[in-house]
């Protein structure tokens, strides 16, 4: 297998044309260029220089790999770079809830490919169990959660707060406790969302269980199973301006001191990235509050 040496030796003797040149370039002696060369093309099995009248003369197969050579090196620059004096750019993987990533993210994303073109964001959805694993596990860099369990591995930023509303099919009676919903099923996300449990921990505030949980992949299956009288929903207020109007569902107040949530930014400690960093400068309240976000 080539590795970084093998492709500036490339570089070095395409562009210098003899084995002298390249060993002056690289600060080696001419013995040890032939020997790294000879060995190169004992690994790839093909001739990639031409002896002509003491010049080295690149074949197609060296010219091909001198273009590569040359990307490469271009890209270990850059990371040792950032590694050096971080500045944002490459891939960010970012972590968010399905409703903040339909709601509030889009405007921050946008500001920060606008001030940082070289970054490009991999957005992964999820409950707020599964992004802190995530995060923890160096599968994301930071990630967006509400409810985030206590972790000394992690760092936090609070964000964005939500009031949280439960929708039922239109005509339902009005919802003033956990006993009016008793006998309903509750379509929710799978374990670990934040919003499923505070509302499993209404109902068991008032000594009940529900009647059912129905575990749906998205909010656009919870809203139309809830439009279609399949069970009841709970989910941020903002969500629902994302839905076509008129809303085949009626909105409840979520009488409960869990109503209101707070999403945070997390990212694991010792590992605020410059990525993350800019992210942060975005979501800070002077910022936000300049730029209309």
């Amino acid at each position: 297998m080539m590795d970084i040496a093998d492709f500036r030796t490339i570089i070095a003797l395409v562009e210098s044309g003899s084995i002298t040149a390249a060993a002056n370039l690289l600060c080696r002696v001419p013995s040890a260029i032939t020997a790294r060369l000879q060995n190169i093309e004992s690994q790839l099995g093909t001739t990639l220089f031409v002896r002509a009248n003491r010049r080295f003369i690149p074949t197609a197969e060296a010219r091909t790999l001198y273009e590569h050579a040359l990307q490469i090196m271009q890209l270990v620059a850059t990371a040792e770079q950032q590694v050096a004096q971080p500045v944002p750019g490459g891939r960010f993987r970012l972590g968010a809830l399905d409703s903040m990533a339909a709601t509030r993210l889009p405007a921050p994303l946008a500001a920060l490919y606008r001030l940082h073109r070289d970054i490009a964001i991999e957005l992964e959805t999820g409950t707020s169990r599964d992004l802190c694993d995530a995060v923890l596990e160096h599968r994301l860099d930071a990630a967006f959660v509400a409810d985030a369990r206590a972790d000394d591995r992690l760092e936090r930023m609070a964000v964005f707060e939500e009031t949280l509303v439960i929708i039922t099919a239109s005509g339902f009676p009005p919802v003033t406790s956990a006993e009016d919903l008793q006998r309903e099923t509750l379509l929710v996300f799978r374990d670990g969302c934040s919003y499923r449990d505070r509302l499993t921990a209404w109902f068991s505030q008032h000594q009940l269980r529900p009647h059912r949980l129905a575990e749906m992949s998205s909010y656009h299956a919870i809203l139309g199973g809830v439009s279609a009288g399949m069970g009841i929903g709970v989910v941020p207020e903002p969500l629902l301006s994302t839905f076509p109007a008129p809303m085949p569902v009626e909105v409840h107040p979520f009488d409960s001191s869990g109503s209101r949530i707070v999403t945070e930014l997390v990212w694991r400690k010792e590992g605020l990235t410059a990525n993350t960093r800019a992210l942060i400068e975005i979501l800070s309240p002077d910022y936000r509050g300049n730029h209309g976000i």
